[in-house]
């Protein structure tokens, strides 16, 4: 799998996304899903562990539940929010591998 972003990259916009929400980020070398809630945000490689899939649809839709809980659209694998832990599903213990950004003047950055 291709490397992180370099700290500094601006990987979106927070103002970008519903809160809760997510939505892919336009960052060409690595999918990454970019996932706000409230002022904070959060990144993860854009793939479920489940089965390499990704954790949107085509469209860039991504499913939230409860305002807390990433849903695989593709086999309902849920993972939390805040750290990627997966909390049900056919994903088993295995949980996203995060992307760590800062929210800096309302981009979301590497760090």
């Amino acid at each position: 799998m291709t490397e992180l972003p370099p700290s500094g990259t601006v990987l979106g916009q927070l103002d970008q996304l519903s809160d809760p929400g997510a939505r892919p980020s336009a960052y060409a070398a690595l999918p990454i899903l970019l996932v706000r809630k409230g002022d904070t945000a959060f990144a993860y490689v854009n793939v479920c562990p489940h089965q390499g899939r990704p954790l949107c649809l085509p469209s860039g839709r991504t499913l939230i539940s409860e305002e807390s809980f990433i849903i695989c659209p593709f086999h309902g694998a849920s993972f939390a929010i805040e750290d990627g832990a997966c909390v049900g599903g056919p994903a088993g213990k295995a949980g996203l591998k995060p992307v760590p950004v800062r929210v800096e003047d309302g981009a979301i950055v590497a760090v």
